[in-house]
């Protein structure tokens, strides 16, 4: 058991395997139907190597969480920084979040965080905190459009893009866009127009 799996890149640490097998198996049985045993299988470590890194299976979800927060907001802060220095127009700023919500390949997945988190507090809780430092991000855009509204324009805007980047992730689970570049040109337009920048 203690063997790396074939399917795992080398120099994966434990913790790494648990957490990719956990990606697999909740995204494509759910968090609840998932076992430990199994989760040990499929990440090719001991039931005792998984309570060493996390003491329940909500803290995977977690850590699930937090690796997909922090490489979201990564890319959001360097398209930010790109409208900031001239180098990206706003529309291809939203252009390209458009198109990062769209790609979303672990949408099943996505379903069962937020599923987890309506049931468990300390995952409601953590999944909030994320969710702020992207919504932080998205009011900074609104703000790079519109500089001369008023904070509380600026919160609504930031809502209201939220809404449409957080729906947009939801879009492949539900039913795949068979034209990425298309969907995000249109909804670039459309939210430029609500912005009232065209």
């Amino acid at each position: 058991m203690n063997q790396t799996s074939k399917k795992y890149a080398t120099g994966q640490s434990p913790r790494e395997r648990i957490i990719n097998a956990a990606r697999t198996l909740f995204g494509a049985k759910g968090f609840h139907a998932t076992t430990t045993a199994e989760l040990a299988a499929d990440a090719s470590v001991s039931m005792g190597q998984i309570y060493r890194h996390f003491t329940a299976k909500d803290e995977i979800v977690l850590a699930i969480v937090e690796e997909d927060a922090k490489y979201r907001v990564a890319e959001m802060h360097a398209i930010f920084d790109a409208v900031e220095r001239g180098e990206q127009t706003m529309f291809e700023a939203i252009k390209a979040i458009t198109e990062i919500a769209l790609h979303n390949e672990g949408g099943g997945l996505l379903f069962e965080i937020l599923a987890e988190a309506w049931r468990n507090p300390s995952v409601a809780e953590r999944l909030d905190t994320l969710t702020a430092f992207y919504r932080t991000g998205v009011r900074r855009l609104a703000e790079l459009a519109r500089p001369d509204l008023p904070a509380s324009e600026l919160d609504s805007y930031a809502d209201i893009m939220m809404a449409c980047f957080i729906g947009l992730g939801h879009r492949p689970a539900i039913a795949p866009c068979a034209d990425i570049e298309k969907a995000s040109q249109t909804t670039a337009t459309l939210m430029m127009r609500s912005l009232g920048l065209m």
